[in-house]
């Protein structure tokens, strides 16, 4: 009799203790309708059309809009500071940046590990230009002015004892343009990025000065890892929408999972036609150079993120002279919570 009252009693607390948890699991996203802002369509983001083709944002309950500016990751930042997207896929340093002009901006969930810069030369040049000294008084191509890739250049030169008047910096955009003005000689060199960098390696052109796509290659250029592709929000988006957030990386978790799973054909077949080139044998080159780069957690190092720091802060006197706190700049929560929820 009283086993049976305490199996009664046992089962009852048992399902008082689901109905208690039960609305928590069942969250509902704040925002199912979310607008991503993405500055380019360089290799690093791949991550952000792969969960879209893979149907990984629908696994999770969101309708994701994707917005490409085409025009570097500054003009994505400045659309999420307006409002006119959620969130964006860009680099980390921007939060860094944004930090020092008094705003706040946090990377909720890393993509890749390694910058993914490859810092071309044109091929007629390689002889001339050994190092980062030999640049003096050459034409370098960035995308766009306040980019990741001028940041980057400027630091480079900084540390190979040249200075921004030394050399002279063109925006000459993002992929197929960049190309075209390092073929057609407008810039003796060029920050690029996959799928440019192997384009112009297979055809030729270009000579790396330093290639970032491991970490041994970020490790000589900037003295260290460089976590650089990320999703990220403003401070109140986070806080009125975290479930969303959660949403967002629980799908970034699965694509990135996917991707160190996959094959280079298979990564090749998923990734739409705009991150692609027109040849497949080219593509599975560019797949097989890049993937590295991936980071396989999203979670953020605290210690890799000092040399972001360094970079803008040769870059920007103004960030070299503030005091930026690294830890408002990133949360591992919604990583760590979303290999949780996909053990």
């Amino acid at each position: 009799m009283l086993g049976t009252m305490l199996g009664t009693l046992g089962s009852r607390l048992a399902v008082a203790v689901l109905l208690a948890v039960a609305p928590a699991l069942a969250a509902e996203p704040e925002k199912a309708a979310v607008s991503i802002g993405v500055g380019s369509s360089i290799l690093n983001y791949a991550p952000l059309p792969l969960a879209q083709s893979l149907g990984h944002f629908k696994q999770e309950g969101l309708t994701v809009t994707v917005e490409n500016f085409q025009a570097g990751g500054s003009k994505a930042l400045q659309a999420l500071i307006g409002g006119s997207v959620d969130a964006v896929v860009g680099f980390y340093d921007h939060t860094i940046q944004i930090q020092a002009q008094g705003k706040e901006i946090v990377g909720v969930f890393l993509l890749t590990d390694t910058p993914g810069i490859v810092f071309d030369v044109r091929a007629d040049l390689a002889d001339k230009v050994k190092e980062g000294r030999d640049l003096k008084g050459m034409k370098i191509g960035i995308t766009t002015p306040g980019s990741s890739s001028d940041m980057v250049l400027r630091y480079y030169l900084r540390r190979n004892g040249l200075t921004p008047r030394d050399v002279s910096i063109l925006a000459v955009g993002t992929g197929a343009p960049g190309m075209v003005a390092l073929e057609s000689r407008t810039v003796d060199a060029l920050i690029t990025f996959d799928p440019i960098a192997t384009v112009l390696d297979r055809k030729g052109t270009g000579k790396p000065l330093f290639d970032t796509r491991n970490e041994d290659g970020s490790r000589a250029a900037f003295g260290g890892a460089y976590p650089t592709a990320c999703l990220y929000v403003t401070r109140a988006f986070l806080e009125k929408n975290p479930e969303t957030i959660q949403r967002l990386a629980n799908a970034f978790l699965r694509t990135l999972r996917w991707l160190a799973a996959e094959s280079p054909e298979r990564i090749v077949d998923a990734l739409p036609a705009a991150s692609k080139v027109d040849d497949r044998t080219l593509n599975l080159d560019i797949v097989t150079a890049s993937k590295p780069m991936f980071s396989q957690s999203g979670l953020f190092d605290p210690d890799t993120l000092k040399t972001p720091l360094a970079v803008l802060s040769v870059y920007d006197e103004k960030i070299g002279k503030s005091a930026i706190d690294l830890s408002r700049t990133y949360t591992n929560r919604f990583a760590e919570e979303a290999a949780r929820r996909l053990p």
